[in-house]
Protein backbone atom coordinates (compact mmCIF):
# COMPACT_ATOMS: atom_id res chain seq x y z
CA UNK A 1 0.00 0.00 0.00
CA UNK A 2 2.92 2.55 -0.01
CA UNK A 3 2.95 5.69 -1.93
CA UNK A 4 -0.93 6.05 -2.39
CA UNK A 5 -1.85 9.06 -0.51
CA UNK A 6 -4.29 7.36 1.67
CA UNK A 7 -4.42 10.08 4.40
CA UNK A 8 -7.66 9.48 6.61
CA UNK A 9 -8.88 6.49 4.37
CA UNK A 10 -5.95 4.54 6.32
CA UNK A 11 -8.46 4.76 9.46
CA UNK A 12 -10.94 2.27 7.85
CA UNK A 13 -8.11 0.41 6.49
CA UNK A 14 -6.68 -0.11 9.51
CA UNK A 15 -9.57 -1.42 11.48
CA UNK A 16 -9.85 -4.35 8.97
CA UNK A 17 -6.60 -5.08 8.91
CA UNK A 18 -7.19 -5.40 12.73
CA UNK A 19 -9.35 -8.85 11.62
CA UNK A 20 -5.84 -10.21 10.87
CA UNK A 21 -3.56 -12.24 13.12
CA UNK A 22 -1.18 -13.16 10.71
CA UNK A 23 0.47 -10.01 8.73
CA UNK A 24 4.03 -10.21 8.10
CA UNK A 25 4.63 -7.59 6.45
CA UNK A 26 2.93 -4.03 6.28
CA UNK A 27 3.76 -0.86 4.17
CA UNK A 28 2.62 2.42 4.55
CA UNK A 29 5.19 4.63 3.52
CA UNK A 30 4.28 7.31 1.55
CA UNK A 31 0.74 7.73 2.03
CA UNK A 32 0.84 11.53 4.10
CA UNK A 33 -0.35 9.97 7.35
CA UNK A 34 -1.89 12.09 10.09
CA UNK A 35 -0.87 11.97 13.47
CA UNK A 36 -4.26 10.60 14.55
CA UNK A 37 -3.74 6.93 13.07
CA UNK A 38 -1.03 5.92 14.81
CA UNK A 39 -3.80 4.25 17.31
CA UNK A 40 -5.31 2.37 14.80
CA UNK A 41 -2.17 1.39 13.40
CA UNK A 42 -0.81 0.59 17.06
CA UNK A 43 -3.59 -1.61 16.80
CA UNK A 44 -3.25 -3.55 14.13
CA UNK A 45 -0.08 -4.42 15.31
CA UNK A 46 -1.17 -5.87 18.80
CA UNK A 47 -3.45 -7.79 16.80
CA UNK A 48 -0.27 -9.29 14.75
CA UNK A 49 2.05 -10.83 17.28
CA UNK A 50 4.15 -12.08 13.34
CA UNK A 51 4.48 -8.97 11.87
CA UNK A 52 8.25 -8.78 10.15
CA UNK A 53 8.03 -5.60 8.34
CA UNK A 54 6.84 -2.39 8.88
CA UNK A 55 7.02 0.43 5.98
CA UNK A 56 6.02 4.05 7.45
CA UNK A 57 8.37 6.01 5.72
CA UNK A 58 7.71 9.30 4.16
CA UNK A 59 4.67 10.20 6.23
CA UNK A 60 4.23 12.77 8.86
CA UNK A 61 3.78 10.99 12.21
CA UNK A 62 6.38 13.13 14.58
CA UNK A 63 6.04 11.98 18.23
CA UNK A 64 2.47 10.15 17.44
CA UNK A 65 4.80 7.15 16.41
CA UNK A 66 5.54 6.69 20.13
CA UNK A 67 2.19 5.39 20.14
CA UNK A 68 3.26 2.91 16.93
CA UNK A 69 6.44 2.02 18.85
CA UNK A 70 4.65 1.07 22.31
CA UNK A 71 2.67 -1.62 20.50
CA UNK A 72 6.38 -2.60 18.80
CA UNK A 73 7.82 -3.26 21.50
CA UNK A 74 5.29 -5.93 22.27
CA UNK A 75 6.33 -8.21 19.75
CA UNK A 76 9.38 -9.71 19.34
CA UNK A 77 9.61 -10.72 15.18
CA UNK A 78 10.06 -7.48 13.71
CA UNK A 79 13.31 -7.75 11.11
CA UNK A 80 12.86 -4.32 9.53
CA UNK A 81 11.49 -1.12 10.67
CA UNK A 82 11.56 2.06 8.74
CA UNK A 83 10.56 5.34 9.61
CA UNK A 84 12.36 7.39 7.57
CA UNK A 85 11.36 11.23 6.89
CA UNK A 86 8.66 11.49 9.50
CA UNK A 87 10.03 14.41 11.61
CA UNK A 88 11.19 12.63 14.64
CA UNK A 89 12.56 14.55 17.33
CA UNK A 90 14.86 12.94 20.49
CA UNK A 91 11.58 12.30 22.05
CA UNK A 92 11.24 9.34 20.33
CA UNK A 93 14.73 7.59 21.36
CA UNK A 94 13.44 5.83 24.46
CA UNK A 95 10.29 4.18 22.37
CA UNK A 96 13.13 3.06 19.80
CA UNK A 97 15.17 1.63 22.14
CA UNK A 98 12.55 -0.24 24.06
CA UNK A 99 11.53 -1.89 20.30
CA UNK A 100 15.08 -2.96 19.80
CA UNK A 101 15.72 -4.83 22.88
CA UNK A 102 12.76 -6.61 22.36
CA UNK A 103 13.60 -7.09 18.79
CA UNK A 104 16.94 -8.72 18.97
CA UNK A 105 16.48 -10.15 15.35
CA UNK A 106 16.05 -6.67 13.87
CA UNK A 107 18.22 -6.52 10.42
CA UNK A 108 17.26 -3.10 9.28
CA UNK A 109 16.37 0.19 10.40
CA UNK A 110 15.70 3.31 8.67
CA UNK A 111 15.62 6.37 10.68
CA UNK A 112 16.99 9.00 7.83
CA UNK A 113 15.88 12.32 7.32
CA UNK A 114 14.39 12.71 10.71
CA UNK A 115 16.55 14.70 13.61
CA UNK A 116 16.43 12.55 16.20
CA UNK A 117 19.84 14.23 17.53
CA UNK A 118 20.55 13.55 21.62
CA UNK A 119 17.72 10.46 21.48
CA UNK A 120 19.56 8.45 19.60
CA UNK A 121 22.49 8.20 22.33
CA UNK A 122 19.24 5.42 23.71
CA UNK A 123 19.39 3.95 20.24
CA UNK A 124 22.94 3.06 19.87
CA UNK A 125 22.80 1.95 23.56
CA UNK A 126 20.11 -0.67 22.44
CA UNK A 127 21.90 -1.43 20.00
CA UNK A 128 24.39 -2.80 21.17
CA UNK A 129 23.01 -5.49 22.79
CA UNK A 130 21.66 -7.39 19.53
CA UNK A 131 24.17 -9.00 17.22
CA UNK A 132 21.41 -8.84 13.96
CA UNK A 133 21.93 -5.02 12.12
CA UNK A 134 22.97 -5.39 8.61
CA UNK A 135 21.18 -2.24 7.91
CA UNK A 136 21.40 1.04 9.57
CA UNK A 137 19.95 4.34 8.22
CA UNK A 138 21.28 7.78 9.75
CA UNK A 139 21.61 10.06 7.54
CA UNK A 140 20.12 13.80 8.63
CA UNK A 141 19.76 13.18 12.37
CA UNK A 142 21.51 15.64 13.67
CA UNK A 143 24.00 13.19 15.76
CA UNK A 144 25.55 14.73 18.72
CA UNK A 145 29.12 14.45 19.20
CA UNK A 146 28.40 12.98 22.93
CA UNK A 147 26.42 10.04 21.05
CA UNK A 148 29.20 9.15 18.97
CA UNK A 149 30.87 6.47 21.30
CA UNK A 150 27.67 4.89 21.28
CA UNK A 151 27.45 4.00 17.58
CA UNK A 152 30.94 3.28 17.22
CA UNK A 153 30.05 0.51 20.49
CA UNK A 154 26.58 -0.26 18.39
CA UNK A 155 28.69 -0.97 15.16
CA UNK A 156 31.08 -2.98 17.35
CA UNK A 157 28.78 -4.72 18.12
CA UNK A 158 27.01 -5.71 14.80
CA UNK A 159 29.76 -7.73 12.83
CA UNK A 160 27.08 -7.87 10.34
CA UNK A 161 26.75 -4.56 9.28
CA UNK A 162 26.20 -4.48 5.40
CA UNK A 163 25.28 -0.48 5.36
CA UNK A 164 25.69 2.22 7.08
CA UNK A 165 23.89 5.84 6.10
CA UNK A 166 25.46 8.80 8.00
CA UNK A 167 25.04 11.65 4.97
CA UNK A 168 24.70 15.05 6.24
CA UNK A 169 24.92 15.01 10.22
CA UNK A 170 27.82 17.39 10.65
CA UNK A 171 30.32 14.78 12.05
CA UNK A 172 33.41 16.82 11.34
CA UNK A 173 36.14 15.55 13.48
CA UNK A 174 34.09 12.57 15.10
CA UNK A 175 34.08 10.79 11.53
CA UNK A 176 37.64 9.32 12.71
CA UNK A 177 36.17 7.41 15.46
CA UNK A 178 33.37 5.85 13.43
CA UNK A 179 35.90 4.80 10.80
CA UNK A 180 38.35 3.47 13.15
CA UNK A 181 35.19 1.40 14.32
CA UNK A 182 34.16 0.48 10.56
CA UNK A 183 38.12 -0.86 10.38
CA UNK A 184 37.02 -3.53 13.00
CA UNK A 185 34.28 -5.27 10.53
CA UNK A 186 34.51 -6.62 6.99
CA UNK A 187 30.65 -6.91 6.08
CA UNK A 188 29.92 -3.48 4.77
CA UNK A 189 28.72 -3.62 1.41
CA UNK A 190 27.58 0.38 1.41
CA UNK A 191 28.56 3.42 3.33
CA UNK A 192 27.49 6.72 2.87
CA UNK A 193 29.14 9.99 4.54
CA UNK A 194 28.71 13.04 2.28
CA UNK A 195 28.53 16.29 3.88
CA UNK A 196 30.30 15.33 7.09
CA UNK A 197 33.29 17.45 6.94
CA UNK A 198 35.29 14.69 7.83
CA UNK A 199 38.44 16.31 6.61
CA UNK A 200 42.26 15.25 5.28
CA UNK A 201 43.52 13.53 8.56
CA UNK A 202 40.24 10.66 7.57
CA UNK A 203 41.83 9.82 4.44
CA UNK A 204 44.53 6.70 5.83
CA UNK A 205 41.50 5.66 8.14
CA UNK A 206 38.83 5.91 5.26
CA UNK A 207 41.53 3.99 3.32
CA UNK A 208 42.04 1.32 6.09
CA UNK A 209 37.96 0.90 6.23
CA UNK A 210 38.01 0.43 2.28
CA UNK A 211 40.81 -2.41 2.76
CA UNK A 212 39.08 -4.34 5.38
CA UNK A 213 35.70 -4.60 3.43
CA UNK A 214 36.97 -6.10 0.15
CA UNK A 215 33.16 -6.64 -0.25
CA UNK A 216 32.21 -2.79 -0.74
CA UNK A 217 29.91 -1.53 -3.58
CA UNK A 218 29.22 2.16 -2.53
CA UNK A 219 30.90 4.61 -1.10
Amino acid sequence: LGNNNLQRSILSIAKALQCLSNLESLDLSGNNLSQDVSSEIAVVIDSNDSLKELFLGDNSLQSSVIIILEALSKISTLKLLDLQSNQLTHEVGDALGAVILQNTSLETLFLDNNNIACGMMKVFKALQQIKSIKNLGLQENNIPKAAVGELTAAIQSNCTLELLTLNNNNLKSSSEVILHALCNISTLKVLEMDDNQIGERCGDVLASVIKSNSGLKEL
